[in-house]
């Protein structure tokens, strides 16, 4: 085998090995929605079920807090990973190619953010975690504020 083909074999490894690390992202993101949705709603039944489980509550909303952030901190690390390991790797190897598609595919990208606003499913799922995270705060500090009020009502 000659140079080239190894260069191509080589940047046909680093992209399959890509779009898998890709998958594997959703479907870490995808047990993170399912987490923090078992959370939510077991918060939601809590409350209507036991509204004076001050204890029970908390310790939901702290736990679905902490999910949120590793959920996070997880697409942080998955997107590092992906635009560092693979695409860095990848535009090296597109130097002794022939065309860039890597190249060529990020800068249609690019073209297309400037026109107008697009906005990644990554986004979206940052947001929808992030969110979910101040649902989380927001009740853990009104059942805070509940069970100090319950107690002084009760001393």
């Amino acid at each position: 085998m000659d140079e080239k083909h190894l260069v191509l074999e080589q940047y046909r490894i680093y992209n399959e090995m890509k779009e898998s690390f890709i998958n594997r992202s959703f479907l870490v993101n995808r047990f993170f929605i399912i987490l923090t949705t078992i959370f939510f709603f077991m918060m939601i039944i809590t409350k209507m079920v036991f509204p004076d489980a001050y204890p029970l509550l908390l310790g939901l909303e702290i736990f679905g807090m902490a999910v949120c952030i590793m959920w996070i901190s997880n697409q942080d690390a998955y997107a590092t990973i992906i635009k560092i390991k693979y695409n860095a790797v990848i535009e090296k190897l597109e130097e002794d190619l022939p065309k860039a598609p890597n190249k060529d595919e990020y800068k249609e990208l690019t073209d297309k953010r400037s026109k107008k606003r697009v906005i990644l499913v990554k986004d979206i799922q940052k947001w929808f975690a992030i969110f979910l995270m101040l649902i989380f705060l927001g009740n853990c500090l009104i059942d805070i504020a509940n069970s100090i009020i319950a107690a002084f009502l009760h001393i």
